[in-house]
């Protein structure tokens, strides 16, 4: 899960177990329900648990269809993260890995991240909103207005802590309205198919290796070596200042990560990028057997 569900529960004030992934870094339903089976053997109740769609190091999938009937079972509140791949879904040929969603409680994807919307732009769902409504609702006579019976009305202030939102749904609308569902579609499978052109080009240089399977606009790659190595290329690689990457780790490998995120992104950028990166491997393989020699 991405680091912000651990900083809620330590906003929360409530104890939070990481659940061990399997081979494609998924979270699957039995690994889900030992975790829960020695909570309770501990006098823990579980009441929350975090899925995640397209996670921040790989972008893999947890196995929902595995994971809802657990969570609905035990009364867990399942929660999806689908912050970056969630836009990938307004194209049918992804929405596969949407299946088991609707055992969930709650889903949220940014539209700020991959849906050309501006930063900020975050949506959530929720299967009831009672539950928030009625977690967050007081009312103070000041607070109080005579379109509030109506129905009419939504009231922000019930269904978060802030007690007044501002109007992000606006620049979300304009940008349906200005590339439309197949304009927005096209944006997301261009992408898709440039990581794609990106992993061809990592998998013909046998100096490489590729580290998780390729899904949507991530490439997780590595030089075939110790972490050191590709700590010291992702290093070369940030300072020249051509392209920039973010790190990951996956169990105990250090994984330089290609993500395909601009708008104006074209075939060209990615021939450039693994240009690059490629002589910049080139060059510190040699530098790197030089001193491993002389030590």
């Amino acid at each position: 899960a991405h680091s912000s569900v651990e900083r809620a529960a330590l906003i929360g004030g409530v104890k939070m177990k990481n659940v061990s992934s399997d081979d494609t870094f998924s979270v699957c339903g039995s690994a889900l329900k030992k975790v829960l089976d020695e909570d309770k053997a501990s006098g823990l109740i579980p009441f929350f648990f975090c899925a995640t769609l397209g996670t921040t190091p790989c972008c893999s999938f947890d196995k929902l269809l595995e994971l809802g009937p657990i969570c609905n079972k035990e009364n867990v509140w399942m929660h999806i993260d689908a912050a970056y791949a969630g836009s990938a879904f307004i194209c049918p040929e992804f929405r596969h890995l949407l299946n088991g969603v609707e055992f969930a409680d709650s889903f949220n994807f940014n539209p700020h991240k991959w849906l050309l919307v501006n930063f900020d732009c975050s949506a959530m769902w929720v299967k009831k909103r009672s539950d928030l409504i009625g977690a967050f609702k007081l009312e103070p006579l000041y607070l109080q207005h005579h379109h509030q019976e109506s129905g009419l009305v939504t009231d922000y202030r019930h269904w978060q802590i802030p007690l007044g939102r501002r109007f992000r749904s606006l620049k979300l609308w304009f940008v349906l309205r200005m590339y439309g569902v197949t304009g927005l579609q096209e944006h997301i499978r261009k992408h898709v198919r440039l990581s794609h052109q990106f992993e061809h080009l990592v998998r013909q240089d046998e100096r490489f290796e590729i580290c998780a399977e390729v899904v949507l606009g991530l490439v997780c790659f590595r030089l075939k070596g110790s972490n050191e190595l590709n700590k010291a290329l992702l290093k070369s690689i940030n300072e020249a200042k051509k392209i920039h990457l973010v790190p990951c780790h996956l169990r105990e490998k250090f994984v330089l990560r290609f993500a395909i995120c601009s708008r104006t992104v074209e075939s060209t950028h990615v021939k450039f990028a693994w240009q690059h990166i490629s002589q910049l491997a080139t060059d510190l393989l040699k530098t790197w057997e030089q001193n491993h020699h002389q030590q």
